[in-house]
């Protein structure tokens, strides 16, 4: 993996070992260990499409905006999958699983400083 691409992992990867030491500490572990895997799997999504948007732009400016478009829809349909998994099929506490979800995904802002467009 390219440098620019490792970075968010690093980043949401750090975050999320912080919420689940603090929710392990109050007996949520598996809670929080699944919204870090939900949060990993987003930026996965992410990364894949900006890698792959940014190749479709090379050739077609629109083309690229559709995969974005397209990833968009498709990452909200998964993340409410891998919610409603979470809470309905694995009966895992919410609020663990969802703050550490939330952190993580602010923790995206991080990896846009000294940028001037998102896929830079």
């Amino acid at each position: 993996m390219q440098t620019n691409i490792l970075r968010p992992f690093v980043i949401q990867g750090f975050i999320g070992v912080i919420a689940l030491s603090v929710f392990a500490y109050y007996g949520h572990p598996l809670s929080s260990l699944y919204g870090v895997i939900i949060g990993l799997a987003n930026v996965a999504m992410l990364a894949f499409t900006f890698e792959r948007a940014n190749k479709k732009a090379a050739l077609d400016p629109k083309g690229g905006i559709l995969v974005l478009y397209m990833s968009a829809v498709i990452r909200f349909v998964l993340l409410a999958v891998l919610f409603v998994i979470g809470l309905a099929l694995l009966k895992l506490e919410p609020m663990p699983m969802v703050v550490t979800f939330v952190l993580m995904t602010i923790g995206q802002m991080f990896n846009l400083q000294g940028k001037r467009r998102l896929t830079d």
